[in-house]
């Protein structure tokens, strides 16, 4: 994450808007840290995670790339937050404590192997959510291939999770003792504000690995249902959209055998594209989530509101007009094929992509 330039950006548009306190009145930060070193060394390949370019929003070229509804979702949740932490603990930490908070629940639902995973603050969508892993378990023939984890703000107010976190990658801890003394700083500084933990910004994880893992967090799900999609959408096309990069991992070094394009963030432009095509093929197919008409443009605005405009951004992912087209491409394959009960194959689904993404992304100089 670019924690550089969040930070940049959030002081320059909230330093006239608060009046800090003297110093001597600030929480006094004594956070035991997360080890990079240990945080990285053993990951599977991420491809995507949502909250990087939700957070990455503010570095866009000027362009006719308008932003959606979503983007002014984020802004309701992000300015409280943001404010609240510069009162909290001043210009040189609150930065660095939202981005500990973030990476908290990012690493407790990465490193969660537990069975009772829930979807939804109160586990309102686990029964959905498992009924859509079975659909597309069987409509690309992955059976037990894939685990889904939830992520939520709860997990920040939760001591023994906490203690997992710092005992896995926390900074010179050794014992449980020590770990739990971390977790009772984070229960600590909760106290202090309502922002901590509950702001959906701590929960809007949304990756997929390349160890058949899948997270998705209750705060993205959340904030695109504001924007205007059903909810109920919002976690199938996510799951479906993510599951599709499962299907990239699988066949990643036949289908990009020189890289996906030329640079990152083309490439990640194109995969992305490519998964939302594919979600919506499983979306709209006859043995897939079956969602008729009347339901295509709530998906196609899911699409829409997930696009950006970092066009020079490394985890581009494409533009809101292009991720509709690419779904609109995916719905139109499975709602016109004449055989509705007929499953294209990963590759004849992948070939058919390569022919028509030239309808999603213009040549260079044209505009789309």
């Amino acid at each position: 994450m670019a924690v550089g330039a969040f930070t940049v950006s959030c002081e320059k548009e909230y330093e006239e808007e608060i009046t800090p306190n003297s110093q001597d009145q600030y929480l006094q930060v004594d956070l035991p840290q997360l080890n990079a070193d240990r945080q990285k060394s053993n990951l599977p390949e991420i491809n995507e995670n949502l909250k990087d370019y939700i957070l990455g929003k503010n570095a866009v070229e000027p362009s006719e790339c308008a932003p959606t509804e979503f983007a002014a979702v984020q802004d309701v949740y992000l300015n409280p937050l943001i404010n609240d932490l510069y009162s909290l603990f001043g210009q040189a930490q609150y930065a660095n404590i939202f981005y500990l908070y973030m990476d908290l629940n990012f690493y407790s639902a990465y490193f969660d192997t537990s069975t009772d995973q829930y979807f939804g603050e109160n586990g309102n969508y686990t029964q959905l959510v498992t009924k859509r892993q079975r659909e597309l378990e069987k409509f690309w023939d992955m059976p037990n291939e894939v685990r889904i984890n939830g992520q939520h703000t709860a997990t920040l107010n939760d001591r023994e999770k906490l203690a997992d976190v710092y005992e896995i990658v926390g900074t010179g801890i050794t014992t449980r003792e020590q770990a739990y003394a971390a977790a009772d700083q984070i229960l600590y500084f909760n106290t202090f504000s309502d922002q901590l933990p509950d702001n959906p910004f701590f929960a809007i994880d949304g990756f997929a690995t390349s160890a058949n893992l899948i997270v998705i967090g209750d705060g993205i799900v959340q904030m695109l249902a504001e924007a205007g999609v059903e909810e109920e959408i919002v976690w199938t096309g996510i799951l479906a959209h993510e599951w599709a990069h499962q299907v990239q991992f699988n066949n990643y070094g036949e289908w990009y055998p020189n890289g996906a394009a030329d640079n990152a963030p083309e490439a990640t432009r194109y995969t992305e594209l490519e998964a939302d095509f594919f979600a919506a093929y499983y979306m709209t197919h006859k043995r897939g989530a079956t969602y008729n008409w009347k339901r295509v443009e709530q998906f196609f605005e899911l699409f829409f509101q997930i696009g950006d405009c970092g066009f020079a951004n490394a985890g581009h992912h494409g533009t809101p007009a292009q991720r509709m087209e690419a779904a609109r491409l995916g719905y139109e394959l499975a709602n016109g094929t004449q055989k509705q009960g007929h499953i294209l194959t990963e590759q004849e689904l992948h070939d058919i992509f390569v022919e028509q993404i030239q309808e999603v992304i213009p040549a260079p100089g044209t505009a789309k």
